[in-house]
């Protein structure tokens, strides 16, 4: 595991990104696998994950783009990376939680890191481990929220950084 701490530009400017990318899909539903009764304020988990995208960059001397578009022109865009061009960065809410391994990703033959950035201000972030998303699919256990296309993966199974 690494610890990242972001400078308070960096912070601020991962802010930036996740009130944009929240603005944009203000009217998008939820995915159909999310419970509200587990979800947290989408502002906060929007900050937290552009914090962790940010601070996994960082550690793995990637380009992050900070990237956000109109919910318009989400199809033209879903295809690409939060970081550098293979790279998924899942952020956890609690710091032993597991790596959830989406499907999708193993489709792409995505990296997946795992992120978890401190509370309450997500400055400093814990980049915990990464693996390919296909060779940790095996090694996961079907998510009870989405069975079929979630994987939660033990972070003993991780690489570390």
């Amino acid at each position: 595991m690494s610890r990242i701490e972001l400078t308070s530009w960096e912070r601020e400017w991962a802010e930036y990104v996740a009130l944009m990318r929240h603005k944009a899909n203000l009217e998008k539903r939820d995915a159909a696998h999310y419970d509200p009764a587990r979800m947290e304020d989408n502002v906060v988990a929007s900050i937290a994950s552009c914090v962790g995208e940010l601070a996994a960059a960082k550690r793995l001397n990637r380009y992050w783009s900070g990237s956000f578009w109109n919910a318009k022109d989400h199809n033209r865009y879903k295809h690409l990376a939060d970081v550098g061009e293979n790279t998924e960065v899942k952020r956890i809410r609690k710091p032993n939680n597991p790596l959830p391994v989406r499907r999708r990703d193993v489709e792409a033959g995505r990296v997946n890191v795992l992120v978890y950035p401190h509370p309450p201000d997500f400055t400093v972030v814990d980049v915990i481990g990464y693996g390919l998303a296909t060779e940790l699919w095996e090694l996961g256990e079907p998510a009870m929220y989405d069975e079929d296309g979630t994987r939660l993966v033990a972070q003993r199974n991780l690489h570390r950084l």
